[in-house]
């Protein structure tokens, strides 16, 4: 098998944790997300979602660490992670995905879901600039989308969640046959 884990990443409303569950039930494999552990976060610290730099740069390098260890040492593993795929650029046994989607649609989605609570438009490109610049700050002058980085780029802008399914679904299964 040539992958043995697979990586969701893109900026937020693109659906990558859409696309990373239903791959994880798909494949029988295991889902983990950090957007779950950072929202649960939020929550709990009464931090708004925009609020990126409101985590402790030490914690957000402590779940990135867990998350490439993780890469590194289990198989069958889906996880949807913004920083995940730019972490695994290296590891040829992940399949890396990016999901894209444009501008416009991210806000429509983003605000008319509740996850820790409704989000305003201004919130959401907030929280885009301060994920893209807590990154460079911890971690390299570039992007963490960057598709060099990535086995399969998906925009999602018109794409229903079964048709983004079935086109990974597509490429991974001729990545594990090779």
């Amino acid at each position: 098998m040539k992958f043995k884990n697979v990586v969701v990443s893109g900026d937020i409303g693109t659906g990558t944790s859409t696309l990373a569950k239903n791959l994880a039930v798909k494949l029988g494999w295991e889902h983990h997300s950090t957007g779950d552990f950072f929202r649960a976060y939020h929550l709990e610290h009464s931090i708004p979602l925009w609020n990126a730099s409101a985590i402790p740069a030490e914690l957000d390098k402590q779940i990135d660490n867990y998350i490439f260890e993780q890469l590194c040492d289990k198989e069958h593993l889906v996880l949807d992670s913004h920083y995940a795929a730019w972490f695994a650029r290296d590891l040829k046994n992940v399949f890396k995905i990016l999901l894209t989607c444009d501008i416009e649609e991210v806000v429509r989605r983003v605000t008319t879901r509740t996850h820790t609570h409704k989000e305003t438009e201004n919130e959401v490109l907030e929280r885009i600039k301060q994920l893209d610049h807590k990154f460079r700050k911890l971690y390299a002058e570039e992007s963490y989308l960057e598709p060099k980085y990535f086995d399969l780029i998906i925009d999602t802008t018109s794409s229903t969640p079964e048709k983004t399914l079935t086109k990974a679904l597509s490429a991974i299964e001729k990545g594990l046959s090779k």
